[in-house]
Parts: C-alpha cells; structure tokens; sequence
C-alpha cells in the first residue's frame, strides 16, 4: 500500500480496480506533466546543488534543462511533441513559476536536505507499506522534518486532514524504517504558495497505521467478493474512466479472479 493508493480507494473503489489492480492506463494530461516536470526540477535543484548555490537563477536553468530533455526522451516525450509551440510554451513558463514559488516558502539555502526522492518500504500488518518521500530535511535542532510538494490547489479546512494523512504515512514508514520519529511534515502548495505543517505525534502516526490496515482489509474484501462499487463525487469530472464505469452507462464487467494472498497492492 502507498499514500496514493490508499486515497484512491478511498474516493472511488472502482476506478482503484481499473487503475491499480487492471493497471488500465490512463492519458496524461497538461496538470499531471505539470506536476511531474515541477517535482522533478526540486529534486534536481535541491539534490544536487550546494545549498549557497540554490538561486532564482539556478532553478531556472535547471526547469529549462529539465525541459529539454523530456520533449527528448521520458514518458511525456510524445505527449509535450504532440503540443503547439504556443502550448509548450506556457507550459514551461507554468513548470518555471511552481518551481521558483518555493522561495516565497522557504529560503532554499539555509535548508538542510537529507535527501530527495527517498523510496523507503515496510511491513505493515500482512501488507507491504511503501512510499516515495520528496524530501527528507534536518531543522536547526536537528530533528526530521518531511516535505512533500504540491502542485494543484490546496484543500479546504474541512479536507486538510485527509491530505496531511499522506505524508503522515511517510512519517510512519521514516519511523520504521530509519528508527526516528520526524518532528514534523509539511505540505507546500506550489501554486498558491501556501504552507500547511503539521506535528508529528505517535497518536496520528499510530492512527494512520490503523487506517492504512483497515483500507488494505477493504481492498481484499472487495476482491474476493467483486464488490468494487463506483463512487459518483465531482471527481468523476477529472476521471479517465467515465467512459468504462457504469455511474456513466458503460456496461459492468467481472474482473478475473485475483490471489488476495499477495503481500502487496
């Protein structure tokens, strides 16, 4: 189980099924190349670069490098050739502007990265608990503090929790797996520029323990009893599978049978 996976299922089980378990794929779009493109300019910006070389100009140079080599190779080669120039354009300039917002939130060379992009993996319960963290950093009194970007819109006050639950997740697999509990996580909103942290404590690291569990028992219910019901909501508006689910007229279909005894989903 990952951050992602456990909120897919949470928001729609049958989108989970054909997403996850059938692995349809699903078209890119301009905000999923957007994001990926940000996200991996920050890893480069801040992994590689001394922290007193961490400036306006550098970020920069790096979204245009970054830029470059993904309309030549990557997974959004085709997708950012098949745009007009016009488009291409803009978008770079959108990619240039989420990354350079991260001054506004921090002052990237006094922060003290740890490490970037960090795929960490354990047991939980009977399943495999995995999670790629954007960023692990140490504050001034030398304690953890895990940083995960974002680059579509923050959330309202009601649904900040369920967001926080993602990177609290990694803060648990930090806990596992590297023995330390972080002090804190935080949320950075690239385009709003907005900031949302949060304490880590052993209440909410054992909480999400709890809730990842009983979504994997959820997930082998719904295998074996192929009860992956849709879940109509106004995400169905920014869904790849309208057109396969049957909240939207398209036939019901069987999954073929799964081995529920995996370790993994």
């Amino acid at each position: 189980m990952t951050p992602t996976k456990v909120t897919a299922f949470k928001d729609c089980a049958y989108a989970f099924r054909l997403s996850i378990i059938e692995k349809v794929p699903q078209p890119l779009s301009v905000w999923t190349v957007k994001g990926v493109l940000a996200h991996k300019a920050l890893d480069r910006f801040y992994f590689s670069l001394p922290a007193a070389e961490r400036t306006p100009q550098q970020a920069r140079s790096i979204v245009q490098d970054q830029l470059i080599d993904s309309r030549s190779r990557g997974y959004a080669a085709g997708f950012l050739e098949g745009l007009p120039e016009s488009a291409r354009v803009r978008l770079g300039q959108e990619v240039e502007q989420l990354v350079l917002n991260i001054f506004t939130l921090e002052d990237p060379t006094t922060t003290k990265v740890l490490g970037t992009e960090i795929m960490l993996e354990s047991p939980m319960s009977d399943v495999l608990a995995r999670g790629v963290i954007d960023r692990l950093d140490r504050d001034a009194n030398g304690d953890l503090v895990i940083v995960d970007y974002k680059t579509g819109r923050p959330p309202s006050h009601t649904h900040e929790q369920d967001k926080l639950a993602g990177v609290l997740f990694y803060a648990l697999l930090v806990e596992r797996v590297l023995g330390m509990k972080p002090k804190s996580v935080k949320l950075m909103y690239l385009r709003d520029r907005m900031l949302i942290e949060a304490e880590v404590t052993t209440h909410r690291l054992r909480a999400v323990e709890g809730k990842t569990a009983a979504i994997w028992s959820a997930v082998r219910m719904a295998c074996e009893t192929e009860n992956f019901r849709p879940r109509p909501s106004r995400l169905c508006n920014f869904c790849a599978y309208q057109c396969q689910c049957p909240s939207f007229g398209a036939p019901a279909t069987r999954r073929p049978p799964t081995d529920t005894g995996a370790s993994e989903a």
